[in-house]
């Protein structure tokens, strides 16, 4: 829905005047503007508040265990930062993973699809600097801490 037309004045006055069936044809239909304002009110009420409340609280428990688990198993944590060097900072709920090399970025998401039934995204060169392919997770509120758990 919606469109954009670049012209000269003209143009743009003669669509205004003459083309105006057109031109509300391409507007959103009530029904995603209810969607849209319903989303909305959810996203500032208290239901929202909640829903963000356990989404970053799902965030922490990910980079918690991620970094406890792998980096201490590695041997490469830093204890003083409490940082991984293969977890990308990130406070938000979108994380990523290093994961060097094209070829292992999609093998290790797609095991970890097919195996594990979690659904991350390898994010590849060229989309990323070459040797610094990632798998990209992202959580939701819908998440249960089991799920974060079975994923980590």
């Amino acid at each position: 829905h919606g469109a954009v037309i670049a012209g000269s004045k003209v143009l743009i006055n003669y669509l205004i005047n003459y083309a105006r069936p057109f031109v509300y044809s391409t507007s959103l239909p009530s029904h995603s503007l209810w969607t849209i304002k319903c989303a909305y009110d959810t996203m500032t009420g208290i239901e929202g508040e909640m829903l963000r409340e356990k989404v970053f609280r799902l965030v922490h428990v990910f980079r918690t265990k991620l970094t406890e688990g792998l980096a201490v198993e590695q041997g490469n944590w830093n204890r003083q930062t409490s940082t991984a060097p293969f977890l990308l900072p990130s406070p938000s709920p979108i994380q990523a993973v290093m994961c060097r090399g094209n070829e292992k970025c999609v093998r290790t998401s797609k095991r970890l699809r097919e195996e594990g039934n979690v659904a991350v995204f390898p994010i590849r060169s060229p989309t990323v600097p070459k040797g610094e392919e990632r798998i990209r997770i992202i959580l939701h509120a819908h998440n249960t801490e089991q799920e974060v758990l079975h994923l980590v």
